[in-house]
C-alpha cells in the first residue's frame, strides 16, 4: 500500500458519483455548492471528513478555492477587497 493512499471505503465510488456522476447535479448549481455537498457526504461519513472532501472536491469541479474572491463573487457574494486576483 503506498503512502498517503486513501483506503476509505467506497471512497472512490462516492468521489467518482458527486464529482463526475449523478451527484453532480445535486449540489454543482445550487447557490452555496460547498455547503450542499457537505450536507449530501456528512451522510456517509464523518464530519471531519466530509469537510475535507467538499473542500477538495468542490476545487475539482470549480477550479477555486472556496476561501477566494473569485469563487465568492462566483456564487453571489461579494469579495473583501477591491479586486480579484494577486494585490
Amino acid at each position: 500500500m503506498a503512502a498517503g493512499h486513501d483506503t476509505t471505503p467506497g471512497h472512490d465510488q462516492l468521489h467518482q458519483y458527486w464529482t463526475r456522476g449523478p451527484g453532480l447535479a445535486k449540489w454543482a448549481s445550487s447557490p452555496h455548492p460547498w455547503t450542499t455537498l457537505y450536507g449530501h457526504l456528512i451522510k456517509y461519513m464523518s464530519p471531519a471528513m466530509a469537510k475535507r472532501a467538499a473542500s477538495a472536491w468542490v476545487y475539482e469541479v470549480f477550479g477555486m478555492h472556496t476561501g477566494s474572491d473569485a469563487y465568492r463573487v462566483a456564487h453571489g457574494g461579494k469579495m473583501r477587497g477591491r479586486r480579484i486576483g494577486p494585490g
